[in-house]
Order: C-alpha cells, then sequence, then structure tokens
C-alpha cells in the first residue's frame, strides 16, 4: 500500500536569485524572481527539498497562479490545463545544498540526488529543482526491483 507524502511549504517570497539560476534562466542580475521551497515526505521522513524559482517577467497568465499554491503542489499547475512545456532536465549529484536543507537539521552522509528543469509558461521560464533526501525511498536498497 503506497503512502502519499505530505509538502510543507517552508517559504515563497520575492528575492534576488543565486548565480547557477541567472544563468539558467537567462535573468540579468538584480531581478527579483518569486521564490518557492517545499519539502516532502511521511511524518518526520523528509525525502524531497523542492525550490521553484519564477522570474518577475514570467508572473503572469497562467504561471500567475502560483501565488495562490500554499500547500498544494506546483504539479497542478505545471501539469494541467494550460500549463508549461519541459524545456529540458537534468539529473546528477547534488554539487552544493541550499542552506534551507541544513535548516530543516537532515543529516546528510552520501551525495543527494538532483533533478533541475526548466519549464516555459507563454509569459517565460519557471526553473524546479528538486533534491532527494536521504530518508527518500529512492536510496533504498528494497525500493529497487
Amino acid at each position: 500500500m503506497g503512502v502519499t507524502p505530505r509538502l510543507t511549504l517552508l517559504h515563497q517570497q520575492r528575492e534576488f536569485l543565486l548565480a547557477q539560476e541567472r544563468l539558467s534562466l537567462g535573468v540579468k542580475p538584480r531581478r527579483l524572481a518569486l521564490v518557492r521551497e517545499i519539502r516532502m515526505g511521511k511524518g518526520e521522513q523528509h525525502w524531497l527539498f523542492a525550490r521553484t524559482v519564477i522570474p518577475q517577467e514570467t508572473l503572469s497568465g497562467s504561471a500567475k497562479r502560483v501565488l495562490f499554491l500554499k500547500n498544494a503542489p506546483i504539479g497542478k499547475i505545471l501539469f494541467g490545463r494550460k500549463g508549461a512545456r519541459r524545456k529540458s532536465m537534468h539529473i546528477g549529484m547534488s554539487n552544493t545544498l541550499p542552506q534551507t536543507v541544513f535548516d530543516m537539521g537532515i543529516k546528510i552522509s552520501h551525495p543527494l540526488w538532483e533533478r533541475r528543469s526548466i519549464f516555459e509558461f507563454t509569459s517565460g521560464p519557471v526553473l524546479v529543482s528538486e533534491i532527494f533526501l536521504p530518508d527518500c525511498p529512492v536510496y533504498s536498497s528494497s525500493s529497487i526491483s
């Protein structure tokens, strides 16, 4: 029997982007973007940390709905009616972890997998970075069939 993970909104606010995010999105320095960070998991097990970056110029049309998500997954907007198109995806080991991951008190004993995707709305790009945390079933040998 599967377990439905619970999403917790850690924060959502306008802020300046990290250098790598600016490069990925083609955003000029000193531009604000909406940054949304969430974690997903079951109880005290944190399976996923996600950081979504939406440049200010993209926050119109259907992308503007992100402002009202609260504890709902962004997939409802990305893959729903009038959603976005995935432009690129990179899967690999995370080189750097956001401070928020350390602030959650997570003990890291091995490299973590990360998926970075750029989605394109008609109004512009969105970057979604997902880090699979140590408690995620993907690291469990019993989850590999």
